[in-house]
């Protein structure tokens, strides 16, 4: 029995006859002059490429560019030298924009307007020094204006007067300021003070009446109105004190001014008093007065007054020493153990 070819090797075969038939017409055509130049490079795509080597000058050489020689290029370095580093940082910046800008312009169509084309070149960078640079009014203003603060999108279009608020006592046409004119003007003010203190001690003394006579409905009212005329008459009292306090003093100083004037007028030089002997003399005026009103009795009674209030505060001012507080209440409960005891005995005895 005849052996049968495989299927590759008739695969191949067919390719060789074709081949071999395209072959065959590419040399009838190229005897006969038909072959065109694209059906040459399309027959010629797997035939194998020539390099050819070309030099890298004649690749460089172009009759647009001209050589520049070494001393203008040496004297261009020296002068970038001598400008300063912030100039050079700007040219370059300009240069690097101007990059860009080139680019651009080479995308749209040129402009041929001779006013272009014969304006002299402008200088992009400044040669002044660092120190002519404008420099900040305060080392702690911003150097650029922050953009996250939003522009207001109000604008004035009338402006409108608006009313200024103005006290009349502090007006420069009122002249200077005078304690024995300002007391003098405002004298009714103290006479205010004192019928408004005498109001409220009568005002008091019915509530308390009235208090005691009340119905258990009313009581707790009639308490809350007391409580707070009390606290309105300790402040009138406060009012009237300092006011006459304050009289005091200023008659004092006004006294000690005239005897110095007078001093003066005598062939005394100038003579200032300190702010120790100002005090000295407003504390002994001030307890002359309490002396004239209540004698010497009143005095004794407001210096034991005064000592018991720095006591008072030199007392909190102290430091507590550790587990005083406790030690002070462990103290007391044995006293108070005994008090019942002494109680339950007593009940015993009765029953």
């Amino acid at each position: 029995m005849p052996i049968r070819p495989s299927i590759s090797t008739k695969r191949k075969k067919k390719e060789q006859q074709s081949y071999s038939a395209d072959k065959a017409e590419l040399e009838d055509h190229r005897n006969n002059g038909t072959l065109s130049e694209t059906d040459e490079d399309e027959a010629n795509a797997d035939a194998p490429r020539v390099a050819q080597w070309v030099d890298e000058d004649a690749l460089n050489d172009d009759p647009n560019v001209t050589e520049v020689p070494m001393d203008s290029l040496a004297s261009l370095e020296t002068d970038l030298s001598s400008l300063p580093m912030g100039a050079l940082r700007q040219a370059q910046n300009l240069l690097k924009g101007n990059d860009t800008s080139d680019l651009s312009d080479n995308d749209s169509e040129p402009s041929d307007s001779p006013n272009e084309k014969d304006a002299p070149p402008k200088s992009e960078w400044s040669t002044k020094s660092r120190s002519d640079i404008r420099k900040r009014q305060n080392k702690h203003a911003p150097i650029e204006i922050t953009s996250k603060k939003p522009v207001t999108r109000r604008r004035t279009v009338v402006n409108v007067q608006t009313p200024q608020a103005r006290d009349p006592r502090f007006l420069p046409m009122t002249g200077e300021f005078s304690s024995q004119k300002f007391n003098d003007n405002y004298q009714f003010l103290n006479e205010s003070h004192k019928t408004e203190l005498s109001t409220l001690r009568e005002n008091l003394k019915r509530a308390r009446k009235l208090l005691v006579s009340s119905p258990r409905d009313t009581r707790h009212e009639r308490e809350a109105e007391v409580k707070r005329l009390e606290l309105a008459l300790k402040k009138a009292e406060s009012t009237v004190n300092k006011d006459r306090r304050d009289a005091t003093e200023q008659e004092a100083l006004r006294r000690a001014k005239k005897e110095e004037r007078k001093k003066q007028e005598s062939g005394k030089g100038k003579w200032f008093m300190k702010e120790s002997e100002k005090k000295e003399l407003l504390v002994r005026a001030r307890y002359d007065a309490i002396a004239e009103q209540g004698g010497q009795r009143a005095v004794k009674k407001s210096i034991e007054k005064k000592r018991k209030k720095i006591a008072q505060k030199e007392k909190k001012s102290r430091p507590f020493p550790k587990g005083g507080v406790a030690q002070s209440r462990s103290s007391k409960r044995p006293l108070e153990h005994d008090s019942h005891d002494r109680h339950r005995e007593k009940r015993r005895k009765v029953a």
